[in-house]
């Protein structure tokens, strides 16, 4: 079974100081031509070349402008909202607006931005509690949840009628296991539906190992959409 490529998109910018006003403040525009969402452009363009389709989590500061969403729609990949504003379910309910609106309406189900150590961002609401999320996606009519666990030996089950992978196999290798390399990934992925977690920046300015891996995942495995799996 081919395995789920989930990408979190979470800056903003390379820029790093307007990455902050635009993600961090929520005061910044999303301006192409300074370089918005550069790093997940320059994933996506690799992926489309390769011919391989993903899925993609967007914050409502990430969320792509009118041309680059339609680019992803017409090349297959799948959307998702990234959450971050989740205290409550009136927040996160805006936030999933603002992503479906963008996607015209095609969008099923939600990551978390954080694994409830660290806030953030001004707003961002670092609890993390799959219960609650859970019921976030049964009252918005979603079909999935992919949680932010470290142990992909998890394998995914339904809750309500939500289909939940508790864990993912992290491409930073700083949160996975050393047992959890490239050549189980590929062997398990066979099996049973695993979900494979990257952020844009992992491979546009990431570490020489952490490139070479990805070039490694890419050879090996297969990969499918969260949308295909849950049809």
């Amino acid at each position: 079974m081919p395995a789920i490529l989930r990408i979190d998109v979470d800056r903003a910018y390379e820029n790093r100081i307007l990455h902050y006003a635009r993600v961090n403040q929520e005061l910044f525009l999303g301006i192409d031509s300074l370089g918005y969402l550069g790093p997940c452009k320059k994933l996506v363009d690799d992926l489309n070349s390769r011919g391989i389709k993903a899925s993609l989590f967007f914050q409502p500061f990430t969320v792509p402008n009118k041309d680059f969403a339609q680019e992803l729609m017409k090349h297959g990949h799948s959307i998702g909202l990234h959450a971050v504003h989740t205290k409550d379910y009136n927040d996160f309910s805006r936030d999933l607006g603002k992503i479906s609106r963008r996607f015209d309406g095609k969008v099923y189900g939600f990551t978390k931005h954080g694994s409830g150590k660290f806030k953030l961002s001004r707003r961002h609401d670092p609890n993390y509690d799959p219960e609650k999320f859970i019921e976030y996606a049964k009252q918005s009519n979603l079909r999935y949840f992919l949680g932010n666990r470290e142990n992909p030996d998890e394998k995914e089950k339904k809750v309500d009628g939500i289909l939940y992978f508790p864990s993912a196999f992290w491409l930073n290798r700083n949160y996975r296991e050393d047992k959890f390399t490239i050549d189980w990934l590929a062997e398990e992925s066979v099996n049973r539906d695993i979900v494979v977690l990257v952020h844009p920046m992992d491979v546009v300015a990431g570490t020489e190992l952490m490139v070479r891996e990805y070039e490694r995942m890419l050879d090996r495995v297969e990969f499918i959409t969260i949308d295909d799996v849950t049809k």
